[in-house]
């Protein structure tokens, strides 16, 4: 289903064509111990995501699919280990709903079918917790300790100190799980050892990658990346602690669709510990409230910053359905499971409209009809599991859900994500500019650099940031490529009188990463040399 998805539709900025792009230059180049972009230094993550992708990249060329493979693959390895999880706290049933329901919540969908870490680092941290969750009710080894810093270093390598994620959940499970002081002090000193292991394996790279740059990658990566990250809010993700407060719940609201449903009295069934083994209610609840906490505090806020407690939530919501199933659920419980239509009807309901409404607001049609298909679907689905809710039927509404979300895979993929093709700006310009002009004809662009633009030119592109370096650039004596919004060009032409050049693309649509509707020219300036 993922890999279905991921070949729907082009790479989506900023993001994917950022790392999509290092890792090619990485091919391109050898280099292989400090990602660049652009041919610049990339600090933003550590190298395991470029080193992985470069695989598929180096097989099968810089499609698509290849950047998002490993994505894909590291959300399959994902949703092994949340079955797992879920055998071990509750049974095998749960952990196979446990399973099913991970794989069909909106940002696990939307993370498991793209080219950015996220999809890498998570079976790299809920690893490190499935370690531990394996000896519950067992005295932990010093074994476990050691596989766990090693996970946890390859999270680090991932997505730098994210990587840890499991560190402060399992020692908050050891502090409320504790049998006696001698226990957790053993088990936090193995925690401890197990996070220096883990950080000797992200300096085992970094060192050797930092003084490569001149110590300019450790001035970026912990600055910029690490501490201005956590201490403001970068390119706008964040605000005012207090107003965000309530900002991660949110996402698990809207995140977690449409098993939103069943959180609420998921939460009531665990938190009374009717469901699960015994300790099973002290390592997801830990396991989320640590998470969400540690990522409340941190200023710069992405919804991905969370995907950590998917599966301890996944397996949490499987076992409640297990439990619904065989009637062990108190009416409190059961109370519960039938307020989560509250959860679910404002976002099934949003969504649903917006996708019914897309090609009539985007004017394209060519996706009105799957647009209703999805949207349709989304709708009868929030309506059917609602009513099944209320009646407590909720096995069936469960079902229900899965049906939607495998019926919803046709239109999604074949119909919605290539209609929407038709906003994307970059795709088609770059195509146009290594169709009309040589590999070594030099491009720049100018108010407008999206990092897809350079994924699918494939090329080192000038970022210009004066008029006066536009009209330079297209009067320079060899042939050159500029990339600018039409408006521009024109107020920068009548400005500075003839400019000799041929346009040999242009591209209306909408620059979503910014929200702004314009129209991009390709130009090439033809010179006497150039003949």
């Amino acid at each position: 289903m993922y890999l279905l998805i991921a070949g729907s539709s082009t790479l989506w900025d900023r993001d994917e064509p950022r790392f999509a792009r290092a890792t090619v230059e990485m091919i391109e180049t050898g280099n292989y111990l400090v990602p660049t972009f652009n041919g610049n230094l990339r600090p933003d993550k550590p190298i395991l995501i470029y080193w992985l992708m470069s695989i598929p990249v180096r097989l099968f060329g810089p499609s698509e699919v290849a950047c998002r493979f490993f994505a894909v693959v590291g959300t399959a390895v994902a949703l092994l280990l949340t079955f797992y999880t879920g055998k071990k706290l509750f049974d095998a049933k749960a952990g196979l709903l446990a399973e099913a329901v991970l794989a069909t919540t909106l940002l696990m969908i939307f993370v498991g079918s793209s080219a950015i870490v996220d999809g890498v680092l998570l079976p790299l941290n809920v690893g490190a917790m499935a370690v531990f969750v394996r000896r519950i009710g067992n005295r932990i080894h010093f074994s476990d300790f050691v596989i766990a810093g090693l996970l946890m270093g390859l999270g680090i390598l991932a997505k730098g100190p994210m990587g840890l994620f499991p560190a402060p959940a399992m020692a908050v499970v050891f502090w409320f799980g504790r049998r006696n002081i001698t226990e957790f002090i053993r088990n936090f000193a193995g925690i401890t050892l197990a996070v220096i292991m883990a950080v000797g394996i992200f300096f085992a790279w970094a060192i050797p990658a930092d003084n490569s740059t001149g110590g300019e990658f450790f001035r970026a990566f912990f600055g910029h990346h690490i501490f201005a990250r956590a201490t403001k809010p970068l390119e706008s993700h964040g605000g005012n602690l207090l107003l965000y407060l309530p900002y991660y719940p949110a996402v698990i609201i809207a995140g977690f669709f449409p098993w939103v449903l069943f959180l609420p009295g998921s939460f009531s069934a665990l938190a009374g510990k009717r469901i699960g083994a015994a300790g099973a209610g002290n390592i997801l609840l830990s396991w989320i409230s640590v998470t969400v906490i540690l990522m409340t505090l941190v200023a710069t806020k992405l919804p991905h910053y969370i995907l950590f407690v998917w599966p301890a939530i996944a397996v949490m919501v499987g076992g409640t359905i297990v439990a619904a199933g065989k009637h062990i659920l108190n009416e409190r419980d059961r109370r519960w499971l039938r307020g989560g239509v509250w959860f679910l009807m404002p976002v099934g309901l949003g969504l649903a409209s917006v996708l019914i409404a897309a090609g009539h607001l985007l004017n394209i049609e060519g996706l009105k009809l799957p647009g209703l298909i999805c949207g349709l679907v989304i709708l009868a689905m929030t309506i059917i599991c609602s009513l099944l809710q209320i009646l407590e039927r909720f096995t069936d509404s469960a079902k229900i859900i899965l049906v939607g979300i495998v019926v919803l895979l046709a239109p999604l993929s074949f119909g919605l994500l290539p209609a929407i093709e038709e906003i994307k700006i970059s795709p088609p310009l770059a195509k146009a500019v290594r169709e009309k002009t040589s590999k070594d004809v030099p491009v720049a662009m100018y108010k407008y650099a999206e990092p897809t633009l350079i994924f699918y030119i494939g090329r080192k592109i000038t970022q210009l940031k004066e008029e006066d370096e536009v009209i330079g650039w297209l009067k320079s004596p060899t042939e050159r490529v500029l990339i600018i919004p039409r408006k521009d060009f024109d107020d920068i032409r009548q400005k500075s009188g003839n400019i000799s050049f041929e346009e040999i693309a242009s591209k209306e649509g909408i620059n979503y990463s910014k929200g702004t509707e314009l129209e991009v020219v390709a130009l090439v300036s033809k010179k006497e040399t150039s003949k």
